[in-house]
């Protein structure tokens, strides 16, 4: 016969399982702009497929945590008890649970020692997997469309379709994105590009890479644009803007690509 309370007990313990093991992967897994442009996968999964493993997982183990506690009450209430029986908040053991959860929570916040050297972690798989995969030329490259990638990178549209027919690789409209493309020819992103990359036209200007972790002000030293134009430009459009507002912030607002907030303050 079912039990209901067993079977609250080792849903929560089973989905615990599934947060730790997809939290792990996500822990570990390239950022997501290298992650799609090579169409990354471990073990049959997807990047895309081990988040939303995960977002489920912790919703499971959510809900059976609260009938968990539920059912647990009347004991987490005697873990309250003093000496006396009587139920004290600050026991304790509420104590030492209580430092724990907040020295936890601050160092994940402020990061200091050893919570800093955790968090670096995943910023040194980062580029590791940047450094092994190789990144896109912007954002969420994979999604633009044909014609639009090529205008972007300096591309001869007519030249890049044809290296790619060379290949046994068919573009269906202009407008057909990368992604889908490199899907119907049984390749990633990242190989499409490589093969029309020698479409570059002679001569063209040097297309800017990383402009999502750069602020307004750098991008504009960079690549000598006039900052006060740039922000005169951006705020005519609507953004809420200062010079210290991060590329990826910017584009965020109006669901747009940092080469899309590039383009506005370039050609100002």
């Amino acid at each position: 016969m079912l039990n209901f309370r067993k079977i609250v007990s080792l849903t929560m313990l089973l989905s615990f399982i599934v947060v730790v093991y997809s939290g792990v992967f996500l822990f570990i897994v390239p950022e997501g702009k290298v992650a799609y442009w090579v169409n990354w996968h471990l073990l049959g999964l997807s990047k895309t497929q081990y988040a939303d493993v995960h977002d489920v997982g912790v919703l499971l183990f959510l809900v059976s945590s609260v009938l968990h506690i539920y059912l647990n009450w009347s004991a987490i209430l005697n873990y309250l008890k003093n000496k006396s029986k009587k139920i004290v908040l600050f026991t304790p053991n509420f104590i030492a649970s209580l430092l724990i959860t907040l020295i936890f929570t601050a160092g994940s916040l402020y990061k200091f020692p050893p919570f800093e050297s955790f968090l670096n972690i995943a910023t040194s798989m980062d580029k590791y997997w940047a450094q092994e995969y190789g990144t896109p030329p912007f954002g969420h490259a994979e999604l633009s469309g044909f014609k639009s990638l090529c205008s972007k990178m300096n591309l001869d549209f007519k030249e890049a379709k044809k290296l790619l027919e060379e290949n046994g690789i068919t573009v269906k409209s202009e407008n057909e994105t990368l992604l889908k493309i490199s899907e119907r020819a049984g390749m990633t992103p990242a190989e499409v590009y490589k093969i029309i990359k020698p479409a570059k036209i002679e001569g063209s200007e040097e297309i800017p890479s990383g402009l999502g972790k750069m602020s307004l002000k750098e991008v504009c030293k960079k690549y000598d644009i006039d900052i006060e134009k740039a922000l005169e430009v951006l705020k005519n459009q609507g953004f809420n803007v200062t010079s210290e507002s991060q590329m990826k912030e910017l584009s965020e607002q109006r669901g747009m690509l940092p080469m899309d907030i590039y383009e506005l303050i370039k050609n100002q």
